[in-house]
């Protein structure tokens, strides 16, 4: 039979699934699991004020940079055509958090999906790179 303790831990995780992106809620160690977009966005808006904040704020930036920066290196060859072209300047990392957290709201529909998959398509979306001229 479950203790209490892991059935609470099971209803905190399917209800921040479920929930939409801007409800306030508390960070838990589930969501540094990632098994799903959800849980990264959860991770990435966490409150100050909640006790994961500092953990949780470190893992979705790192999180954050580590598939920016894969995806740059992975279409970054002259061979490749590049898939995810930021402006110049590129936006904070603080600003680019805050414009993803705004468009995981808008698209709640890809959050079960993997977090680098729901990442990656936000970075594909925002910032994709111009078209090249025919010849």
């Amino acid at each position: 039979m479950p203790s209490l303790r892991s059935l609470l831990s099971g209803l905190a995780v399917t209800g921040a699934l479920a929930a939409p992106v801007a409800t306030v809620h508390a960070t838990t160690t589930e969501h540094f699991v990632l098994r799903s977009g959800a849980d990264y966005v959860a991770l990435c808006s966490t409150p100050a004020d909640d006790p994961l904040y500092t953990a949780a704020i470190h893992f979705c930036h790192g999180f954050g940079v580590g598939v920016y920066q894969t995806m740059l290196a992975l279409t970054n060859h002259e061979k490749l055509t590049p898939i995810v072209c930021p402006p110049n300047p590129a936006p904070t990392r603080n600003e680019g958090l805050q414009r993803f957290l705004a468009w995981a709201k808008a698209h709640p529909d890809y959050l079960n999906d993997p977090p680098a998959d729901v990442l990656g398509r936000f970075l594909v979306e925002q910032f994709p790179c111009p078209k090249a001229a025919k010849k």
